[in-house]
């Protein structure tokens, strides 16, 4: 029985790997060491602490990323206040339809929660629909590890066997399979190519997917896709 469903947030909820692509983009090359697209996808999901290592590693050891993230996350500050963030297709019908079914909600993400809560005050009609938030440096251990999987399952008085998990990223899909909970990808910016399928158990167009998923899944019907 599924009971609860934790999703990731950039890219799954809100339409930003593409905004925070190009950004990144810009500040890197402002800062003097542009990177490519693929560069950029590699960083999705990631941790801060491994998410500088890669950047260390590929623009090399000088390379400054704490300004490149302070630059970074002000951009999204000032573009969540001007327009609010873009959301996904789909996202309160499938929000307000797991609540009418009971399902618990939480969000773990890799995004610092200043920031996220900056964000949910900008939407208080999405935050009113999650019950808990596990977010970045919050766990000993960021994606791919199961940690914040585990924590939010927890938090939500579930095991992660009545979760389903719902991801964009490669380190996502890890940190659901690793947890124990049924992984869902919905893509984004990356496809459900070949070396995300030992870690993906559905693949979803759409948020709008996902209740009749859920149903299916509890009415014992689904099958993998």
């Amino acid at each position: 029985m599924i009971r609860a469903v934790l999703f990731d947030m950039d890219g799954v909820l809100f339409d930003t790997e593409a905004l925070g692509q190009r950004a990144m983009m810009q500040i890197s090359r402002e800062l003097g060491y542009p990177i490519s697209e693929t560069f950029y996808l590699n960083t999705l999901g990631v941790p801060d602490a491994e998410c500088r290592a890669i950047y260390q590693k590929g623009m090399g050891a000088d390379f400054p990323y704490d300004e490149a993230s302070v630059r970074f996350r002000t951009f999204f500050f000032e573009y969540n206040r001007a327009h609010a963030l873009p959301r996904k297709p789909g996202l309160m019908e499938c929000l307000t339809g797991l609540k009418a079914r009971g399902i618990k909600i939480a969000l773990v993400t890799s995004t610092v929660r200043p920031l996220v809560m900056e964000y949910f005050a900008a939407m208080p009609d999405v935050a009113v629909c999650f019950d808990t938030l596990v977010c970045g440096g919050e766990v000993p251990h960021g994606k791919p590890a199961p940690d914040m999987y585990l924590a939010a399952a927890n938090a939500l008085g579930c095991v992660p066997a009545e979760c389903v998990g719902v991801e964009d990223s490669y380190s996502g899909v890890q940190s659901i399979r690793a947890s124990g909970a049924r992984c869902v990808m919905i893509p984004d910016l990356l496809p459900c190519g070949e070396r995300f399928a030992p870690y993906v158990d559905d693949c979803l167009p759409s948020l709008t997917d996902l209740c009749p998923l859920v149903e299916r899944l509890n009415s014992g019907t689904s099958r993998q896709t």
